[in-house]
């Protein structure tokens, strides 16, 4: 079958879809288009006529209620060309849940429920046509000339059985799209609006960058700042560790214990050891370092220990002659005392 039209048409006609929250593929497929269908026995049909669809006959509210509820099937249409109780299980995928003109085209709302199938049209491109398997009440022979050619046979009464998503259909127009969304008519107003709030927003975003970089900016200085600031603390930490160390080993070999005291007193101890009369209680701090550092660069005076001197012993008092020097003089020099 092939219907033929004055204009061509476009097989990548794009048409809605969705995937449904139980995970079943919802697609409106364009099934039919009023037009002459050709058949020919050379061609491998089974007959060979020029049958009339008319708009009136393809959109007949009564033709279109016997679409809804039918199976949908993959290819191939089945043998004797019906969809039954008998075949229904090993063919179905889906059913049909609405019918409806768009445009010029009867569109079957198909609700594709089974796994297999749904993983197989979304991955297999070329399943993109549609085929319907239909019957007729009658066909009469009847010879005339449409917009879209000459007949010989006018179809009536239309009711459907099914319809399949094939890779070939006959019918050029038949086929859907899963990759895009459908087109609308463009609204030029909507459009320009849509254009200066992008605009807009593009522009607040760039003073927003720029606050952004400012405060980066500012931020790195920041922290240069406090990096310099921490290392002038380290160095004045290492500076004042070193003058206490040394306030301290001074002040010890003073004889002062700095144990007990904070470096305020130490400070003060030493000046008291280099000038006793000096009195500090008045002092600031930058007096008490200056009265420090004059009192630091005193040398301690070394200590030189001496022995006791002997005692003088002074015997002249005293009347034993044996500790009498004196008379043991005059008794060896001149004989006397006890000589005879």
């Amino acid at each position: 079958m092939k219907l033929q039209h004055d204009t061509d048409i476009n097989v990548d006609a794009v048409r809605d879809w969705t995937v449904t929250d139980e995970g079943w593929l919802q697609i409106d497929i364009p099934l039919r288009r009023a037009g002459i269908l050709s058949y020919d026995t050379n061609k491998g049909d089974a007959f060979s006529a020029k049958e009339y669809l008319s708009e009136d006959e393809l959109f007949n509210a009564d033709s279109m209620k016997t679409l809804i509820g039918k199976p949908v099937a993959l290819t191939p249409h089945p043998k004797g060309g019906k969809v039954n109780a008998k075949n229904f299980r090993a063919l179905s995928v889906g059913t049909v849940i609405d019918a409806f003109r768009r445009g010029d085209d009867l569109v079957a709302r198909s609700l594709v429920q089974d796994e297999s199938a749904i993983k197989l049209i979304l991955n297999d491109k070329s399943l993109r046509g549609a085929s319907a398997g239909y019957q007729c009440d009658s066909k009469p022979k009847v010879t005339g000339s449409s917009k879209w050619g000459d007949y010989d046979t006018v179809q009536k009464g239309i009711k459907y059985n099914h319809f399949i998503i094939c890779r070939n259909p006959r019918n050029g127009s038949a086929r859907f799209n899963l990759d895009e969304i459908m087109t609308k008519e463009v609204n030029v107003d909507e459009l320009q609006e849509q254009v200066t709030t992008l605009t807009k927003s593009r522009d607040d975003l760039q003073k927003q960058v720029g606050t952004l970089n400012g405060e980066l900016l500012a931020a790195n200085k920041k922290i240069v700042n406090l990096d310099s600031l921490n290392t002038e603390s380290y160095e004045r930490g290492l500076k004042d560790g070193e003058t206490r160390h040394l306030l301290n080993e001074h002040a010890k070999t003073l004889g002062i214990n700095v144990d007990s005291l904070d470096p305020k007193l130490v400070k003060i101890a030493v000046i008291k050891k280099a000038n006793p009369e000096m009195n500090t209680d008045s002092l600031d701090e930058a007096q008490i370092d200056t009265a420090l550092q004059m009192a630091m660069s005193i040398k301690p005076a070394k200590s030189f220990p001496q022995n006791p001197r002997r005692q003088q012993v002074n015997n002249d008092g005293d009347n034993s002659a044996d500790t009498d020097g004196h008379s043991s003089y005059l008794k060896n020099i001149f004989g006397g005392g006890n000589a005879n």
